[in-house]
């Protein structure tokens, strides 16, 4: 069978959409779960085990997430679960709210991450800081603190994450070519995304044909140059829509765009809603 043309579904988590982040609690997941079919989100994912297993499988490597452990997921990696037992935390975090410090480090994997071993102290203070965080979501009351403090614990628990994988990435890293291009493609595009919006661009810039960029970045990612081009586009115009008032104009030229219609085409196609209605609906 020709795995490229399998349907692998993208999840839009509905909480996500409304609130920008969700966090679950569970055991076992029942065998007619969306998760135990392969899938990609649109979301980084965070799984933190306090006690028992959680057993992935993340773009065909099998992953076991013992006790005490922490991982992530990128948005487009392809995964599933297998198995869990124990008391397992699921975090979804929408992108464009994610610290840019924190998902370059997080980036740097090249979806090659491995499970993170974390203390007693460290895993006490996880459980706790997530306990809260998960009855602060629950909380449907709307004031101007509430997103202040949503976005607070978004930054707490998404950095307390990346600081693990600061440092065991530094013991996690392959020789493969397609990882090595990944690395240089990814590091290049979260300067220059703003400047190169074409893969040829990119493949000028790395030295090397654009099929075979292509083909290396998909096959470590299952997703294409492009996508990840307009991907980073899209997360940074969703975060000027959200966070400041400037006009469609002045963020289309920003993000490297002289046509505004033309901007508004390409936001509206990958994210199935126009900026301003974006705005309207998150403001």
């Amino acid at each position: 069978m020709n795995r490229d043309k399998m349907l692998v579904p993208t999840i839009i988590l509905d909480e996500v959409k409304a609130q920008g982040v969700q966090i679950v609690n569970y055991s076992k997941i029942g065998n007619d779960h969306f998760v135990k079919a392969p899938h990609r989100d649109t979301d980084f994912l965070f799984a933190f085990t306090y006690e028992g297993f959680l057993k992935l499988i993340v773009d065909s490597r099998e992953i076991f997430i013992p006790k005490k452990s922490i991982y992530f997921i990128l948005p487009g990696q392809i995964h599933q679960h297998v198995d869990s037992e124990g008391d397992i935390w699921v975090i979804a975090v929408d992108a464009f709210l994610i610290n840019d410090v924190f998902k370059s480090v997080l980036n740097e994997s090249c979806f090659a991450q491995v499970p993170a071993l974390i203390n007693f102290t460290k895993a006490e203070r996880m459980k706790s800081c997530l306990t809260l965080f998960a009855d602060i979501i629950k909380d449907l009351s709307n004031n101007v603190f509430k997103q202040h403090i949503k976005r607070g614990f978004i930054d707490a628990v998404t950095g307390m994450f990346t600081e693990e994988f600061a440092v065991v990435q530094k013991h996690d890293k392959k020789d493969s070519r397609a990882i090595t291009l990944t690395h240089e493609f990814k590091s290049l595009l979260f300067l220059n995304y703003k400047r190169l919006k074409s893969p040829s661009e990119y493949a000028h810039e790395l030295k090397v044909s654009t099929p075979y960029l292509n083909e290396a970045i998909k096959l470590t990612s299952g997703q294409t140059v492009s996508y990840w081009i307009q991907h980073m586009i899209t997360i940074e115009a969703k975060r000027l829509l959200f966070y400041t008032d400037k006009t469609i104009k002045t963020i289309a030229y920003e993000l490297g765009y002289s046509d505004q219609a033309y901007f508004t085409r390409m936001f509206t196609k990958a994210e199935k809603i126009s900026p301003m209605a974006f705005r309207d609906k998150n403001r």
